[in-house]
């Protein structure tokens, strides 16, 4: 077996702000915890626990995208002793199209995006503050909105005892056992068990903590990537016939029905751009008549979908 497959569970013990479009004076954040994100957070706390004089951050990410593969992170609810995902997915709920929520494992009813967002979102403000005067600098009025710590109960349910926040996602981890570099790596790697990812850090915010899976080890091996089947075998690690993205993606568009949107990264302290549209997280994949689909998941966490004939 080429790659190896873990689900991993990260409590949110601070406030997390993962930037996205803003919406006048309202800085808006995403829902879930990109791949990108988690790989530039995890290059960050290896390279500087690795360092004797300044980090080697390069390096360190470069082997983190050549060994290792990231899925987007969910928000999950800790329901009978287990961390259950609520995960995006783009459909038609009593007669209205658009972006729902479900619980993995679960029967209960999918939300709508908006009740979602009450359950799990709150904002604060802030502003700058003029060096000359201590008083607010004119124009930098602003709110940033946040995933919250603890969930919020359901529109109309009786308030009970707030319930943690964590994510939920998946590692991929290629078996490379003659790179020196990359054993080191690995072994710092599962010694993580503190990050700080998304905006806003140095106000307190994006504290995660993992959450081992026993004493001996830090995640749990895993069979499937959020319940769909998986391919271990080749150059990359392959999601097979996912109903949902899971991660942006490429997609031909007679197969996918959703919302797009471009992508904006930065690489090594440079803005990566592209033109690109990717398919959001949630998109409804829409299955060919003869051919499988089949998704691999390149160093940036991003979903590739090419057609397979079926055996």
């Amino acid at each position: 077996m080429r790659w190896t497959l873990y689900r991993w569970v990260w409590q949110a013990c601070a406030p997390l702000h993962i930037g996205y479009t803003p919406a006048g004076a309202l800085n808006r954040t995403r829902l879930y915890i990109p791949a990108r994100n988690m790989w530039a957070a995890l290059t960050a706390e290896i390279a500087r626990r690795q360092a004797s004089n300044f980090p080697d951050y390069e390096s360190v990410g470069q082997a983190l995208q050549q060994y290792a593969r990231f899925t987007y992170l969910y928000p999950a609810e800790f329901v009978n002793g287990k961390w259950y995902a609520w995960l995006p997915r783009y459909g038609q709920e009593e007669g209205r199209a658009g972006l729902y929520w479900y619980r993995e494992e679960s029967e209960i009813a999918p939300i709508s995006d908006r009740a979602f967002r009450r359950r799990l979102l709150h904002t604060q403000p802030g502003t700058a503050i003029a060096a000359g005067t201590g008083a607010a600098e004119e124009g930098t009025l602003r709110e940033v909105e946040y995933i919250a710590t603890h969930w919020k109960p359901e529109q109309g349910q009786t308030p009970h005892r707030p319930t943690p926040v964590a994510f939920v996602g998946y590692l991929f981890l290629e078996e490379a056992p003659n790179d020196a570099k990359w054993q080191s790596i690995l072994s710092e790697l599962k010694e993580v068990r503190k990050l700080f990812i998304g905006g806003e850090t140095r106000y307190g915010f994006g504290h995660l903590t993992l959450l081992s899976s026993s004493e001996e080890e830090p995640w749990e091996q895993a069979q499937a990537c959020f319940g769909y089947e998986v391919d271990l075998q080749g150059d990359e690690p392959v999601v097979k016939n996912p109903q949902h993205l899971l991660g942006h993606g490429l997609l031909a568009s007679q197969y996918a029905q959703g919302n797009r949107e471009v992508v904006f990264q930065w690489n090594w302290q440079m803005p990566h751009t592209t033109s690109t549209l990717y398919w959001q997280p949630g998109t409804q994949v829409l299955k060919p008549d003869q051919d499988e689909l089949v998704f691999a998941i390149d160093p940036n966490g991003f979903w590739a979908g090419r057609t397979e004939k079926r055996l």
